[in-house]
């Protein structure tokens, strides 16, 4: 096959059952699916489908043979795209956290280790100062701080994300 056209042409027509519903699964009008089937057929000197009263296609051997490698090149196809577009979508990148010792040490750490192992593309930087760093310096991504920021313009995104809310979305203290 030089065209992925043809074999997925005939897979629409052996599950469709008719020539109209392969045309409408593909997009196309009904005597462009005509056109194509004939061609292919003409092409290979055999026929892959009987044609029954009412519109009805059948298979034939040659048909059937056709459509099953037809479902296999789509399956394969299918799973090409989902593993290379898992692998685009997987986070990669460095991370850079600050947070003061009390935070980070009774808190942080652990969850840190989880998040790592969730996402082994991303490298997480941890800053354990007790200093203020700055995130609009891009001196840290992420500031967590047991104060309020004295950023102004930082301070929405900040309360969102406040230790309360952290603790119901699963950070819990350790007892």
């Amino acid at each position: 096959m030089d065209d992925w056209n043809e074999p997925q042409l005939v897979l629409a027509i052996h599950r469709a059952g008719s020539l109209t519903g392969a045309a409408k699964a593909l997009g196309i009008d009904h005597s462009t699916a005509f056109r194509r089937l004939n061609a292919v057929e003409a092409r290979l000197g055999v026929r892959l489908f009987e044609r029954l009263p009412g519109g009805s296609y059948e298979a034939t051997a040659a048909g059937e043979r056709m459509a099953a490698a037809a479902e296999r090149m789509e399956d394969e196809t299918l799973a090409l795209d989902r593993d290379i577009v898992g692998r685009d979508r997987r986070l990669t990148g460095r991370l850079r956290v600050t947070s003061s010792e009390t935070l980070a040490y009774r808190e942080l750490t652990r969850h840190l280790a989880a998040f790592r192992k969730q996402h082994p593309g991303i490298v997480v930087e941890l800053a354990i100062d007790n200093r203020v760093l700055s995130l609009s310096r891009r001196e840290a991504d992420i500031a967590l701080r047991p104060i309020r920021p004295k950023e102004g313009d930082l301070w929405p995104q900040a309360r969102r994300c406040r230790l309360g809310r952290l603790r119901r979305q699963g950070l819990r203290r350790s007892r």
